[in-house]
């Protein structure tokens, strides 16, 4: 059975920012998110990022850097003991209406087709609530990384995940003991 985790990437392995993150430097992984990776790597889960990239629309960094910013971050995370399998981005700007944006599950769907996932065996990470849609729309199980803007959008809906994470370390460990619970049955 393919185990497979779908992460968003800022707010969720990196640190967010209302000013988009346009080159390396402005990249900052968040605390245990290289070392919950690394757990999961190391328990046979593949690591996919499904990651909205709006700063290509609008102008803020080409698709070579966007191409860096990702080897980087893959490099780092092979360094601390992980493996990341593909990143999946929507370029699009939020306005465009795009099948592939988050919540839009296009991103989702193109990377179960191409990699032969069953979404039911796997879950979809992030940081907002169209983390949480898009996963829902697909049928994975789906886990929040805990923020105060997730958690306030959440609050406005009727969407909830099936966990809320403090960190990615929390992450690992809950799919872990929970892979292992249903293995056991």
């Amino acid at each position: 059975m393919e185990k497979v985790v779908f992460l968003d990437r800022d707010g969720t392995v990196s640190k967010d920012s209302k000013y988009h993150i346009k080159s390396w430097d402005e990249f900052h992984f968040l605390p245990n998110a290289k070392r919950g990776i690394k757990v999961l790597s190391d328990h046979g889960y593949k690591i996919i990022f499904i990651t909205n990239q709006s700063v290509i629309a609008r102008q803020m960094v080409t698709t070579e850097e966007l191409a860096r910013i990702h080897s980087n971050m893959v490099n780092e995370i092979k360094a601390a003991g992980g493996k990341v399998e593909k990143i999946y981005y929507c370029p699009h700007h939020p306005d465009d209406g795009c099948s592939c944006r988050k919540p839009n599950p296009g991103l989702l769907e193109r990377a179960m087709s191409e990699n032969h996932i069953n979404a039911s065996q796997s879950y979809m990470v992030g940081d907002r609530l169209m983390d949480i849609q898009a996963g829902k729309t697909v049928g994975t199980k789906t886990i929040l990384i805990r923020n105060e803007r997730g958690l306030k959008e959440l609050r406005e809906s009727d969407i909830h995940p099936d966990y809320i994470a403090k960190d990615m370390m929390d992450v690992a460990h809950f799919i872990i003991n929970n892979f292992k619970e249903k293995e056991g049955r």
